[in-house]
């Protein structure tokens, strides 16, 4: 249990909070940043942690304006935003939301005047990572770091309050990960104790496997499920609606699918499992801070690993692998993982089945895990949760001294994440019969079944948009979601989860683990396993194959949240099995909550997937909007872009644009931008295309508006050899370089036809200036200057340049004036002519 959850856990808290006291005096002008830790019940210390440790940290920084972010990342996920879909990179992302570069630059000085050594900016730009000894971290941040001894066996390192940052810098951290450790993620499997149940209890299993156009098991997989209690790829396949997925042969080609993990795998295993099935996914691993170490693991990785490619087999996986905050280098390797895994931005679907108590992890870290969340949102990453193993009650570790209190699992509470419960299948169908998976007081063979789905309401979020704006008919805003329970009063709660599938290790998923026999007393090769870790990368799966079909045209759904919710209450049953039976009360502590029901229920979400009705629910309101990139223009000159979108169901679409420069509009029906602007400017242009039931894509992209050229310095001179011609031609403000001209001359003059025509540059630096000339019908000479500048002068002499018929004409006598023009060309910007007018002098 939490310290502070009851009168004992409190009295436990402050006193170990005593004991913790740091020994040296916070600095002077300083604060302290974020919340204290809280212990759990039943610690003990084991020690102090050695001076010379060394751990890494993670400075997480605010971003620059929190509200905005949030509302851009509801926005660009939300189906009739003009916003919707209109993703950012990384690098944009930075620019737009990420902590500015001076506070960038004030953190690094703080940390360096601390005695630390700051590294990496994350691409976003709201982490900066720390590698020190413990010794420099207590000093730097005035805490005191002891190791503590945890039920479950369990040691790590707790720190004894928040930590003291400058005052001047409070606004701009957001909190330092990694500086306590008692709140580690935890992979979220589960073994049925007692393979092959009582008689008749699982005789769904045994039916053979089915023809699904997917992946199909080797006969030692197929012969091995029903002993197992587990269903093989195909079968899942079948129960989910993959088939119809399958026949369209959609089977996640282009797209990749992120695995988060804090322990390591045996690539052999996947080999393995890979072969019995004929699949050739492209797997690669990608180390975090230190990395996980080396070995089978506990079977976690393997689980989500071969369940997303028993799905969508043709994905490419990039498995992310961190060091728990545990581990033998502790600190804030969960955080950073996410942060690899979103700052690359390599991967559009992202699938967690590790977690902890959302309380145990505290809001501090949850804030900054939720910017981290935001901006994948705004990138287009889906992330797909499991929501943990232990009931409504999360914080039950099965220790000595239970936690019975209904909790919720974090990541999976997260706004910007899709959680996934944990349901019994029992049979396939088509369209599966399932209840809510609760295990507690369940015995199968002799043996108490393990764990039960995660659910409830969360203590940390309000609800978001996505619930908060669904069908009434899905019964999403009820009693039991109250505000209060997060401090909202008169509002809601976030509710977990939001969807579910099979979770039940007793109706489980065949994968192919420990095959060499390292991990002892385990099973070896094929083998049941369930959790909730089994339901998120099935969820993975199903939106990598939506991102990949023809339906989204390309088109990353993103965050899943409000497609999903917008399906559900659109056509209920075509898209979703409704989960009616059960609860989650696995301790049988809290009344039977949380209890299934008709529509949405804070225990199987909305319930499971139809796979395919569901794919193209998700991309029905897909329009895809080309984004065409910086626009350049001259001012008072002819400009014109199309705008180039599409829409899956082939609607007929409107357009729209705002912020466009002063003397341009957009025509709504055939999205083409013309005009001739008005005035010079950089601006930020938003467009979006819009179909008939309101659905909506948008673009935003920057439109730069050049200054004229401007000609000075001109003469036009009568010498002895023939008449000379000179100018200085400059590029406007924000105009492109200079590179075509056209120069047309005086009707008294003309331009020397045929190869040889010279032409000479005293500009300041004549030798960068080279020419490609070309004479046209005596009158015109186009220059194109092979490396743009942005000034030159020309001077155009004889024999390049000479009276009409021979001699000096009376017009062109000195002191008379001639009309000379000049035309600037630029591929980007158009053309702008100047004329001007000279005198005749005589040299």
């Amino acid at each position: 249990m939490l310290g502070g959850t009851r009168t004992g856990g409190r009295l436990a808290c402050a006193v170990v909070l005593a004991a913790l006291m740091p020994v040296a005096a916070a600095h002077a002008a300083t604060v302290r940043v974020g919340h204290a830790p809280m212990r759990p019940v039943g610690a003990r210390f084991a020690g102090g942690v050695p001076a010379a440790a060394r751990m890494h940290i993670t400075v997480a920084l605010r971003p620059r304006d929190p509200a905005a972010l949030a509302a851009y990342a509801r926005a660009v996920s939300t189906p009739g935003s003009a916003s919707y879909r209109s993703y950012l990179g990384p690098a944009q992302f930075a620019r737009r939301f990420g902590a500015t570069a001076g506070q960038v630059r004030a953190v690094r000085r703080s940390l360096r005047a601390r005695g630390l050594t700051p590294g990496a900016l994350s691409r976003g730009a709201l982490s900066i990572s720390v590698s020190a000894s413990a010794g420099q971290l207590e000093r730097a941040f005035a805490v005191s770091l002891r190791r503590m001894a945890l039920p479950g066996r369990r040691t790590a390192i707790a720190a004894s309050s928040a930590p003291a940052v400058p005052a001047a810098m409070a606004a701009a951290i957001q909190g330092v990960v990694g500086l306590d450790t008692t709140a580690a993620p935890h992979p979220l499997l589960e073994r049925a104790p007692a393979p092959g149940g009582a008689a008749g209890a699982r005789v769904a299993l045994a039916r053979p496997h089915v023809v699904t156009g997917g992946p199909q098991p080797c006969p030692a997989a197929a012969a091995a499920a029903p002993g197992q209690d587990a269903y093989t790829a195909d079968q899942i396949a079948s129960a989910y609606g993959f088939s119809g997925l399958y026949a369209a042969r959609d089977h996640g080609a282009g797209v990749t699918v992120a695995v988060y993990e804090l322990e390591p795998n045996d690539p052999s295993d996947i080999a393995a499992y890979q072969s019995c099935y004929g699949t050739h996914a492209t797997v690669s691993y990608i180390p975090v801070d230190t990395g996980s170490g080396t070995g089978p693991g506990s079977g976690e990785a393997a689980l989500d690993i071969e369940n997303v490619i028993g799905l969508a087999p043709n994905v490419n996986i990039l498995v992310y692998q961190g060091p728990n905050s545990n581990s033998g280098a502790p600190g804030s390797g969960p955080y950073d993982t996410f942060s690899a895994i979103i700052n690359q931005d390599r991967a559009r679907v992202v699938t967690v089945s590790w977690g902890q108590c959302e309380t145990a992890l505290g809001p501090t870290d949850a804030a900054a895990e939720n910017s981290l969340f935001e901006q994948a949102t705004v990138q287009g990453q889906s992330i797909v949760a499991a929501s943990g193993d232990s009931g409504a009650e999360d914080c039950n570790t099965g220790g000595a001294v239970p936690n019975t209190q209904a909790v919720v699992d974090d990541p999976s509470s997260q706004p910007f994440v899709t959680g996934v419960g944990g349901t019994s299948l029992h049979s396939l169908g088509p369209r599966p019969t399932e209840t809510v998976w609760n295990s507690g007081g369940t015995v199968l063979s002799g043996m108490l079944q393990p764990g039960a789905t995660g659910g409830g309401i969360s203590k940390l979020w309000p609800m978001p948009a996505a619930q908060l704006n669904s069908a009434a008919a899905l019964n999403v805003r009820t009693a039991q979601a109250a505000g209060s329970a997060c401090g909202r009063a008169g509002g809601f709660c976030r509710e977990v989860p939001d969807v579910s599938a099979d979770g039940d290790p007793a109706s489980g998923y065949l994968i192919y683990w420990n095959g060499r026999g390292n991990v002892g007393g385990e099973p070896q090769g094929w083998q049941g396993i369930g959790g909730t870790s089994g339901a998120a990368p099935l969820w993975a799966a199903l939106l990598a194959l939506a991102d990949g079909s023809r339906a989204c045209s390309g088109t990353s759904i993103g965050y899943a949240n409000p497609a999903l919710y917008t399906a559900a209450g659109t056509a209920y049953a075509a898209n979703f099995n409704d989960v009616t039976s059960g609860n989650n009360d696995f301790t049988g502590t809290n009344g039977g909550r949380y209890a299934a029901g008709p529509g949405y229920d804070p225990v199987s979400g909305l319930g499971t997937p139809y796979a395919a009705s569901l794919a193209g629910a998700l991309c029905a309101s897909t329009i895809k909007l080309t984004n065409p990139g910086t626009q350049h223009a001259t001012v008072h000159n002819p400009a014109s872009l199309r705008l180039r979108a599409t829409s899956a169901a082939g609607a007929r679409l409107t357009f729209a644009a705002s912020g466009l420069p002063p003397g341009l509009k957009v025509n709504s029906t055939t999205g083409r931008i013309t005009g001739q602007p008005t005035r010079a400017g950089r601006y930020t242009v938003h467009a979006s295309a819009h179909d008939p039931g309101s659905q909506t894509a948008g673009a935003t992209f920057r439109w730069i508006v050049g200054a004229a050229p401007r000609i000075w310095r001109l003469s036009l001179s009568q010498t002895a050899t023939g008449p000379e011609l000179a100018f200085t031609v400059t590029a406007g403000r924000d105009a492109p370089d200079l590179q075509s001209l056209e120069i047309k001359v005086p009707r008294a003059l003309q331009v020397a036809a045929g190869r040889g025509v010279s032409v000479t540059s005293t500009a300041r630096t004549p030798a960068r200036v080279r020419f490609s000339d070309h004479a046209s019908r005596g009158t015109v000479l186009s220059v194109r200057v092979r490396k743009p500048t942005r000034s030159v002068r020309i001077a155009l002499v004889a024999p390049s340049l000479r009276a009409r018929g021979g001699h000096v004409a009376a017009s062109t006598l000195p002191h008379s004036r001639q009309v000379v023009t000049v035309s600037v060309v630029d591929a980007n910007a158009g053309r702008t002519q100047l004329t001007e007018k000279v005198a005749v002098t005589a040299r």
